[in-house]
C-alpha cells in the first residue's frame, strides 16, 4: 500500500507534463547558438529573436496592447503576413502589412523607412543601441523576407486568405451627380429632401483577393424597417468598370464600383430608408452587408431619412 501513492505521483507528474507549441514560443527559451532557428538572419525565427521581439515587443508598444503582436513567433507572423491594414498612407497604397514577395507593397517595410503619413513617425519609435547600431542591416534582413516570400518559421510558405468582403461605405448623389455627395445627419443617416423623386447609391465594398467589381450576385435590398429583410425583394445592382472615389465610413478614400438609381415617389418625410447589399467572393457564401451583427452606427451609415 505505501507504494501505491508514489506510483500514482509519477503517472501524475508524467502524464500532466505539457507540450511546448513549437509556434508558440518566447525567443528567450531557444540559445542564438542554434543553428536549426538562427544561421539565416533572414529567416523569421531570427528577425524575431533579433528584431521584433527585442526591439518591438516593449511595454506600452507591439505587446500585445495593439497589433502587430511581437510577443510570440506565432502571433508576430499571424500578425504581419496577410495581415489587412489598420493605418494605411494618405494614398492608401497597401492592402497587408507583409504582402509576400513583395516589400514595396509590404506596409511593415515602408514603415521602416517612411512616416506614412506625416505625423506617425518611422518605426520603430524608440529604439536602443542595438537598432541605432545595426538598423540597415536589420531593415536589408526585413526586406529580403518579405521579397522571398515571407516564409513562416519552418520555411513554409504562407497561404493567401479568403476573408468575405467588407463594407467600406454609402454615398449617395442628386441623381445623374457624382461631385458632392448629399450630407448626413449626426447620427449618420443621409439628409435627402423631399423635393427630389430619384438619387443615385455607390456602395464601396473591400475584398482580400477580388477587386470590387469582380464580385458576383451583387444584389440590394430596401425597407424602412430592419426586421423583415428575409422576406423582401432584391435588385440588380449597377457594377461598373471605373469606379468614383469617395471618403467611405472610415474616413479614408475608397473607390465605389456599385451603383443603384433609387427612386423616392412612394416616401414621405420622416421616413427612414435601411440598405443591405449582397455580394459574394470566389470563396464564401453571399455576404449581406451590413448584417444584423453590424455595429448600429454602420447600419445608419447605409441608411437615409426623407426631410
Amino acid at each position: 500500500m505505501k507504494l501505491v501513492l508514489p506510483i500514482l505521483l509519477l503517472i501524475c507528474f508524467f502524464s500532466c507534463k505539457e507540450e511546448i507549441n513549437p509556434f508558440d514560443f518566447n525567443s528567450n527559451i531557444v540559445s542564438e547558438n542554434d543553428t536549426l532557428y538562427f544561421t539565416d538572419p533572414t529567416s523569421f525565427s531570427a528577425l524575431h529573436n533579433n528584431i521584433f521581439y527585442p526591439t518591438c515587443a516593449n511595454s506600452g508598444c507591439h505587446d500585445g496592447t495593439f497589433e502587430p503582436d511581437f510577443r510570440t513567433i506565432e502571433s508576430a507572423y499571424n500578425s504581419l503576413v496577410y495581415h489587412p491594414v489598420i493605418k494605411n498612407d494618405l494614398n492608401n497604397s497597401f492592402s497587408y502589412r507583409v504582402e509576400p514577395g513583395n516589400s514595396l507593397k509590404s506596409v511593415l517595410y515602408h514603415r521602416l523607412i517612411v512616416d506614412i503619413d506625416g505625423i506617425s513617425g518611422i518605426m520603430p519609435l524608440e529604439s536602443e543601441d542595438d537598432w541605432d547600431n545595426n538598423d540597415e542591416t536589420y531593415i536589408s534582413n526585413i526586406k529580403d523576407w518579405i521579397d522571398d516570400g515571407a516564409k513562416d518559421m519552418f520555411g513554409n510558405n504562407p497561404v493567401l486568405p479568403n476573408d468575405i468582403p467588407l463594407a467600406r461605405g454609402m454615398v449617395v448623389f442628386n441623381s445623374g451627380q457624382t461631385t458632392i455627395p448629399i450630407s448626413r445627419s449626426p447620427n449618420g443617416s443621409v439628409l435627402v429632401p423631399n423635393t427630389l423623386s430619384s438619387v443615385d447609391l455607390w456602395f464601396s465594398v473591400s475584398d482580400d483577393v477580388l477587386t470590387s467589381n469582380q464580385l458576383t450576385h451583387n444584389k440590394i435590398k430596401f425597407s424602412t424597417s430592419l426586421f423583415n429583410f428575409n422576406s423582401i425583394t432584391a435588385y440588380d445592382l449597377n457594377v461598373l468598370n471605373n469606379p468614383i472615389s469617395q471618403i467611405g465610413f472610415y474616413s479614408t478614400n475608397e473607390d465605389y464600383f456599385h451603383k443603384y438609381n433609387f427612386d423616392l415617389t412612394s416616401y414621405s418625410i420622416g421616413d427612414v430608408i435601411y440598405f443591405k447589399i449582397y455580394v459574394q467572393d470566389n470563396v464564401n457564401p453571399i455576404t449581406e452587408i451590413p448584417n444584423n451583427g453590424s455595429p448600429f452606427v454602420l447600419i445608419k451609415h447605409f441608411s437615409l431619412t426623407i426631410i
